[in-house]
């Protein structure tokens, strides 16, 4: 367990000020930063209760110099303000080796669905000290309304380009550039008023080794809550800026199932050969985060065969169970590939409150997240 909730005992993180320990960890971002073997891990801490709309949130942070091994104590990345610091989303510059943390400030109580603002804090020592949060009004979403990054993991292109998913667009940084936005295709969801609507919510981006962008988001909430044609999938896009083949309701992805929650995705290279790894739960049970698969691709995303997927229930945590005090793993989730070759994931975790717990259950209980490793073997069988 990398951040516990409040009940977690010892491993149950303090809130600044000596007022107990945060209820949640939630919202879990991880990032190996390339040619080190420091590994960065951030998440949300939720003093009071798991609920989006609960306030007061800090961003909290754990650094590893051992690729994973052991971490550092948990401290706090953004927190000034009774504002929440929601969405933690990590990218690393190589050419330059500055980190940047992207993340959202939202309103507290029932404003926090109203326009957040975008906010990025930089680290240039790996992740040892970082700047205070700067507002960057100008990546905001046109509209107003709930305004996602991430979170998670942005990504690095082969020519140095930076790409950090939001929500309706990428966030880009060309080498020498500044941070702009980029939208991304409208048409596939059409609104209540008959609008047609950018459909895209939390995602996900990785670069396919055809050097083209692969784009993986959630539905929105008014889809998979009141939409009959939603069909519990993936929304999926491939391509470039300008240039991007969209997925239309026939080919959503139907082979990666999803409820309406985040998912993680990333390439990772497996003896020599390109590969993407995704993770998210695999039921199309609205609300059931806790059907956690991991699957591979060896072909861009195009296919994911059934041999290239292992449930997390087929090695489950120590503590998994539905019994009071066990954990629950699933929900939001964060990949990211070490120089050694394994695989390092961030998943969150309920607390059993009750025995044999309902999903609607599970999904009011105090969270944590726990630390994943994985050797490429484990999912991609010879």
């Amino acid at each position: 367990m990398l951040f516990g909730d409040a009940q977690a005992g010892a491993a149950a993180i303090p809130k600044e000020g000596g007022s107990g320990n945060y209820h949640s960890c939630r919202i879990p971002a991880i990032l190996a930063i390339p040619g080190t073997s420091v590994v960065i891990a951030v998440v949300e801490g939720r003093p009071d209760h798991n609920e989006d709309k609960s306030g007061n949130f800090n961003l909290l942070m754990r650094r590893s110099t051992d690729s994973g091994l052991t971490w550092g104590v948990a401290t706090t990345l953004a927190g000034a303000g009774l504002q929440s610091w929601t969405n933690p989303t990590l990218v690393h510059d190589r050419l330059t080796g500055r980190l940047t943390c992207f993340m959202l400030r939202r309103q507290l109580g029932e404003l926090y669905n109203e326009d957040p603002d975008v906010y990025l804090a930089t680290s240039d020592d790996n992740g040892a000290t970082w700047t205070a949060p700067v507002a960057r009004p100008d990546l905001d979403r046109v509209a107003g309304g709930n305004d996602f990054i991430g979170p998670g993991n942005g990504i690095q292109r082969a020519d140095g380009t930076l790409v950090v998913p939001a929500r309706g667009r990428l966030i880009i940084k060309e080498p020498g550039g500044d941070w702009a936005g980029h939208g991304l295709p409208v048409g596939l969801y059409v609104d209540e008023d008959g609008k047609q609507r950018s459909p895209y919510g939390e995602g996900t981006v990785a670069e396919r080794s055809d050097g083209q962008l692969i784009l993986n988001y959630r539905a929105l909430d008014a889809e998979v809550k009141f939409s009959d044609a939603y069909p519990h999938t993936r929304r999926v896009a491939i391509g470039n800026p300008g240039d991007w083949q969209v997925f239309g309701t026939e080919r959503w992805r139907a082979q990666i199932i999803d409820p309406g929650a985040h998912a993680a995705q990333i390439s990772h290279s497996i003896n020599g050969n390109p590969f993407l790894i995704h993770l998210n739960s695999a039921s199309q049970q609205y609300g059931n985060r806790y059907q956690m698969k991991l699957r591979a691709s060896a072909d861009g995303g195009e296919t994911w065969p059934d041999k290239y997927e292992r449930w997390l229930s087929d090695d489950p945590l120590a503590s998994e169970g539905n019994q009071v005090g066990n954990l629950r793993e699933g929900g939001y989730s964060a990949l990211t590939s070490t120089g050694s070759g394994s695989i390092l994931a961030l998943v969150e975790a309920r607390r059993v409150q009750a025995n044999n717990p309902t999903i609607a259950d599970l999904n009011d209980w105090p969270c944590a997240v726990v630390l994943r490793r994985f050797v490429p073997g484990w999912v991609v069988r010879a």
